[in-house]
């Protein structure tokens, strides 16, 4: 694949798996790979291990300069909860380089089963359902669904890209 600064930015509710699908995909590219969402974390996690009162604006703001430190060198990969359209618009309008945004797609019931079969802490059904209640579906952007096979959907992202950076 020709050689460009990619910035891709995996987004959808948790448990869609944005970080795994993530890492692959930069491993393929050659670039870093950052979870944003642990950018939230700067004590540890609370006992319950889910973070529920967050500064998003912080956040935002600290995912927007990860984006355009990374976009200078050699782009990156990033997987992040941002699930609404104005936290989208606010990061693309403030980088000044292209993102190319992945929808991770899932049903709730599809989500919460592969939750308690990847093991881990799944998330506890109240913030899982926060979240679905949260997101707006971004229409720019390609959209995977995540029933897939990993190798299927890592393969989508590199023929789409491909396909439009040649």
């Amino acid at each position: 694949m020709k050689r460009h600064n990619y910035v891709l930015i995996l987004v959808g509710v948790c448990g869609t798996g944005k970080s795994t699908i993530g890492r692959k995909v930069a491993d393929r590219l050659e670039v870093p790979f950052f979870d944003a969402d642990k950018l939230l974390v700067t004590d540890g996690l609370p006992e319950d291990g889910f973070l529920q009162d967050v500064d998003l604006e912080g956040w935002l703001t600290a995912i927007k300069e990860l984006i355009s430190e990374q976009a200078r060198l050699k782009g990156c990969v990033v997987s992040c909860s941002v699930l609404k359209k104005d936290q989208r618009i606010m990061l693309s309008s403030q980088v000044d380089h292209e993102l190319d945004w992945i929808f991770m797609s899932g049903s709730y019931e599809y989500v919460a089963q592969r939750a308690e079969q990847v093991g881990g802490k799944p998330r506890p059904a109240e913030l899982l359902k926060s979240d679905f209640e949260s997101l707006e579906v971004p229409k720019r952007a390609l959209t995977i669904d995540m029933t897939y096979s990993e190798q299927e959907i890592v393969d989508t992202i590199l023929k789409y890209l491909a396909r439009k950076y040649g």
